[in-house]
């Protein structure tokens, strides 16, 4: 059988890397598709790519300085308010000028490589080329997903006139098959039905950091941003995030702060609390389960690793839909605390108080405890290579 995956935002891509291998170690070839890079992520973990294009990719647009922390709304909302309030005329556009500027890279490909099944994360190509070229389409989600639903609904009305005229009659098509890594206490309710499979931790490859190695003698908090925190650590956001972090543990009594956005940023970072250490990036599954908290953005490798390895989380979210879903995930499991993004800039004295009762109050390594049992009940990732192989006639 022969698999092509396509994906749009790298870190998306990463959940299904661990499919990928399965695929590949079953005999299957793989093939990832996609924009610079997330072929260069497919590389480095191990699979085929094709690059498409010549655009850097969804990396090379995220630069310095593109967040204000000053740009969130003044209001308080929750992640359905807030995806209610996305500019979906405006990422229409965006959506439509995307798909006609690559979509025939893809189909083109996949015309001449002939795939039985294409995997994709959120990516309309993906989608669109499946239909194209007559195969099924499965979407994998990334993790506690509120968006993509409403992203298909509104993609729906605004590529179908490009896929009609494309050939696909009943306009832009939805999956075959939806994959969840996400276990059920952490995913949303009243989503399209899904198929479960366990959460493999994969955040990039890397040396397991010597400091990682080393016996540690007091609590260890790991401070993550995601696979582009040192990419966008001169946005407004990141460096107050950090700053009200430093502020915030500067009073705590013993716990050891990880900060892994490299040392070149020491300089922006300015003078940091005694607790903390500045080091490079590594991935996160390689030591965060020798740590005691993790505090990050509320995104989903960094959510869902942590919660696989049973480590509680403090959810620090910007006002987007996704990361403050995903906090608002992670506080109803049990297994830690969200704060809002004007707690997070302007009162490091409460993010003190929800680090010292993330650390300190049993409840919630119990609960990160029974999120970790959940999803190591779901079905291994290798169980899906025959769901893959049934739904392909292979």
């Amino acid at each position: 059988m022969r698999v092509l995956i396509t994906a749009y935002i790298p870190s998306h891509f990463l959940q299904i890397v661990p499919l990928g291998w399965a695929l590949r170690a079953a005999g299957h070839q793989v093939v990832v598709a996609g924009l610079a890079d997330v072929a260069g992520a497919a590389v480095t973990a191990g699979l085929p790519a094709v690059r498409i294009g010549t655009d850097g990719g969804f990396s090379a647009h995220v630069r310095p300085g593109h967040m204000s922390k000053d740009a969130a709304p003044a209001e308080i909302l929750t992640a359905r308010e807030l995806a209610d309030r996305r500019p979906w005329a405006d990422m229409s556009h965006w959506w439509r000028l995307l798909v006609q500027d690559t979509n025939h890279l893809y189909t083109d490909f996949a015309r001449r490589w002939k795939p039985d099944l294409v995997v994709s994360e959120m990516d309309y190509n993906g989608l669109i080329t499946a239909g194209l070229v007559g195969v099924p389409a499965v979407f994998h989600r990334w993790g506690p997903d509120l968006l993509a639903p409403m992203i298909h609904r509104h993609a729906t009305d605004a590529l179908r006139e490009f896929c009609v005229k494309a050939g696909l009659p009943d306009g832009f098509p939805g999956p075959d098959l939806t994959l969840d890594p996400c276990p059920p206490d952490l995913q949303f309710d009243g989503l399209p039905a899904a198929t479960p499979v366990r959460y493999a931790p994969y955040n990039g490859v890397g040396e397991m950091p010597e400091w990682a190695r080393a016996p540690r003698r007091r609590p260890r908090v790991v401070v993550s941003l995601g696979m582009l925190g040192a990419q966008t650590m001169r946005d407004e956001w990141s460096e107050s995030l950090v700053a009200c972090i430093a502020r915030a543990v500067s009073g705590l009594d013993g716990a050891e702060v990880i900060l892994p956005l490299g040392t070149a940023n020491a300089d922006r970072l300015g003078t940091l609390p005694p607790s903390f250490r500045l080091v490079d990036p590594a991935p996160l599954n390689l030591f965060v389960d020798d740590c005691d908290l993790v505090i990050h953005h509320g995104g989903a490798g960094t959510c869902l690793t942590a919660a696989h390895f049973a480590v509680p989380q403090l959810v620090l979210a910007q006002q987007h839909p996704a990361y403050v879903g995903c906090g608002e995930r992670v506080a109803a499991t049990g297994s830690g605390l969200a704060l809002d993004h004007h707690t997070v800039t302007d009162d490091p004295a409460a993010v003190g108080a929800a680090i010292d009762a993330l650390l300190g109050d049993a409840r919630y390594r119990r609960g990160a405890a029974q999120v970790a049992r959940d999803m190591a009940r779901l079905p291994p990732v290798n169980d899906m290579v025959g769901r893959l192989e049934e739904l392909a006639g292979r």
